[in-house]
């Protein structure tokens, strides 16, 4: 194998937009490591870069058209980041129009470097790589696309684009996983080129790396077999009398409770969630179907006697379901569609797939009916083909997932529920009590490392009390217990990878801010998943700490110089999960609950935890579709049939 890494418009105009996703500080980091690794590696680079030559107007017409002079040469925005900096020996090719082919100078680098596989990282991924990739496809180089070292300013389009091209043999891999396959060698590199759809689906504990387990992952064939079962079951499920379903749903619930033992040790070994923790969440499930029980109407199924409607199952729903609740956020989602009448189709994250797999057995002795609840486990392919043959989708995960989600099902006209994580920020006004606030928020924004979606993610604190609790924040941190998930009092353990504590190890360090670890209680012997929980001070609120949601024990602190300011802060983000106020005052209370933008409302608690028979679902880009829970389940797993007698 010849590699090459194209670096792709990765300049300061494209970088400095501010409407790129992913935050562009990440993407520009990661290619500044696979840029490092391949120097290393003896990889060549080339550098690809948009150029505008104002004394030529050698714009693209639609650039004219909107009067944009972006990447002039010679100007800053022309140029790249120190980071990303093209060394003397490395070229650099100017383009005017999207692909990186365009000019013709590519073919003739890459002919004399004698490549056959180009590495891809850059911007737009729906615009200027997909075009380079495309162009590199027809002129038969193999073609890997950096996933996380690419971004769009629309992130739908590049969803599209991702399976578009996926579909036309363009691998898609981390930077980690390129950079370790260089480093590794030409050998290893190739293994990137091969699709990893079929064999097998592998974890490791968070809490020892070398305890791994291997389960088979499902082919295309598989998960065409199981549809079909499904909706052969579905014409059987949906005639069973909704007192029967329930009755059989409850036994299951029983099963859940009979069980907890079993299911509280795999939430333990295979997430890493603390034992107090992990109870909680067997709780919860069970919880779940009582709440989903009392949602339901015995006349749900009759057939109206005079003109009138009834609401009808969705048919087959493809669930697909996150590593950090795996037990109970499922169960939320199959009991409600089951009692509704429809067939489920669980596709688990792969941490979640042993749990997957003994729910479901419990479930199949509870009912009998081992062919309403089937489990496939594999890989993001696995999940995009299960959502593409389903009638209903609902997925609980990232705003990725859920991009893609929102494509696949908009192409084949599915109904989706989506529930994309939070960004969540508690209010902390001067006339709260600061300790209970303090102890409330930490506990809300690390407990299980942060891994929730409705974790408190930032304070927006009162100016006039801003140092005093800080103070206040550290002090309640240093009380929390963090170590071993399976000892009674810790409340801390390991993120779910070495990978994911990577990740958020990165964001923390590229903050422009005053972060500090509070406990200094992290064993070094065993840093490979662990992170200790971070607190960051920031007045910056277009930094990428405040901006994404990182999804590990990082809190965010910013000062409020008014109330105004409090609620834009809180407001200022594209999540919208929960908010929280902490006040003792009715009015500020009223205004908060008027303006804040967010699915979930908290007065004097952290935004962390949920009822389970209330609906629950976020606004902007923490939710599509209808909530979760309660009246909302109705809303989703069944539609309104009209009927007309004559």
């Amino acid at each position: 194998m010849k590699p090459v890494l194209l670096l792709v418009d990765l300049q300061n105009d494209f970088l400095r937009a501010g409407d790129l996703e992913p935050h562009p500080a990440s993407i520009a980091a990661a290619a500044a490591d696979l840029l490092n690794t391949c120097r290393t590696g003896a990889v060549p680079v080339v550098h690809v870069w948009s150029t505008v030559s104002k004394s030529g107007d050698n714009r693209m017409p639609h650039r004219k058209k909107n009067g944009d002079w972006m990447c002039l040469e010679g100007s800053a925005g022309h140029a790249c980041s120190d980071v990303l900096r093209p060394h003397k020996k490395e070229t650099i090719i100017h383009k005017i129009f999207f692909s990186a082919f365009s000019t013709g100078q590519l073919d003739s680098v890459l002919h004399e470097l004698n490549a056959d596989t180009l590495i891809i990282a850059g911007v737009h991924l729906h615009a200027c790589v997909r075009a380079t990739a495309l162009d590199a496809y027809a002129k038969g180089y193999s073609v890997v696309v950096a996933e996380d070292s690419t971004a769009s300013n629309d992130p739908v389009h590049a969803a599209i684009s991702k399976r578009y091209l996926q579909e036309r043999s363009v691998i898609f891999r981390s930077s980690d996983e390129i950079s370790a396959a260089i480093a590794a060698g030409v050998a290893k590199l190739g293994e990137l080129l091969v699709d990893t759809e079929l064999g097998v689906v592998t974890h490791s504990s968070p809490q020892n790396c070398e305890r791994r387990w291997r389960l088979a992952a499902v082919q295309k064939s598989d998960i065409a077999a199981a549809v079909a079962v499904a909706r052969e079951t579905f014409e059987f499920w949906r005639r069973v009398g909704v007192d029967e379903r329930l009755r059989l749903l409850q036994a299951f619930g029983h099963q859940l409770l009979q069980h907890e033992s079993a299911l509280v040790d795999l939430l333990v070994e295979d997430i890493g969630k603390p034992v107090r923790y992990a109870r909680d969440e067997v709780a919860r499930a069970i919880a779940l179907v009582d709440a989903a029980a009392k949602q339901v109407e015995p006349e749900q199924d009759r057939i109206p006697e005079i003109t009138g409607f009834r609401r009808a199952p969705l048919g087959v729903i493809g669930l697909i379901g996150p590593f950090n609740n795996p037990l109970a956020i499922p169960v939320g989602k199959i009991v409600p569609a089951l009692l509704y009448g429809n067939a489920v189709i669980w596709k688990p994250a792969i941490p979640g797939s042993r749990i997957a797999k003994k729910t479901a057995e419990l479930f199949a002795i509870a009912t009998g009916q081992p062919k309403v609840l089937q489990v496939l486990c594999g890989n993001d392919q696995t999940a995009r083909q299960l959502m593409a043959a389903s009638d209903g989708v609902t997925i609980s995960g990232s705003l990725k997932a859920g991009r893609a989600a929102q494509e696949i099902c908009a192409a084949h006209h599915i109904p989706l529920q989506a529930e994309l994580g939070g960004n969540n920020a508690s209010i902390v006004w001067g006339d709260v009590e600061l300790t209970a606030a303090a102890a409330n928020i930490t506990e809300g924004a690390f407990a299980f490392a942060g891994q929730r979606c409705t974790a408190n993610r930032r304070a927006i604190v009162d100016s006039s009390i801003y140092d005093v609790f800080l103070d206040q924040l550290v002090m309640a941190s240093r009380r929390l217990i963090f170590g071993d998930p399976a000892d009674e009092k810790t409340q801390i353990g390991p993120l779910i990878s070495s990978a994911s504590r990577n990740r958020v190890k990165a964001v923390i360090d590229r903050a422009r801010a005053a972060a500090f670890t509070p406990s200094g209680k992290l064993d070094r012997a065993r840093e490979d998943a662990w992170l200790e929980p971070t607190i960051v001070c920031c007045d910056d609120p277009s930094a990428e700490i405040v901006q994404e949601e990182t999804f590990g024990p990082v809190l965010v602190v910013q000062e409020a110089e008014d109330w105004d300011e409090a609620i834009s802060l809180c407001n200022g983000v594209k999540q919208g999960l929960a908010a929280a106020i902490f006040t003792t005052s009715p009015k500020r209370i009223a205004d908060f609950l008027r303006r804040a933008h967010a699915g979930i409302l908290k007065i004097n608690s952290s935004t962390a935890n949920a009822a389970v028979d209330l609906p629950f679902g976020g606004w902007k880009a923490s939710g599509i579709g209808p909530a979760e829970h309660g009246p909302a389940n109705r809303e989703f797993f069944t539609r309104m049939q009209s009927i007309y007698l004559a």
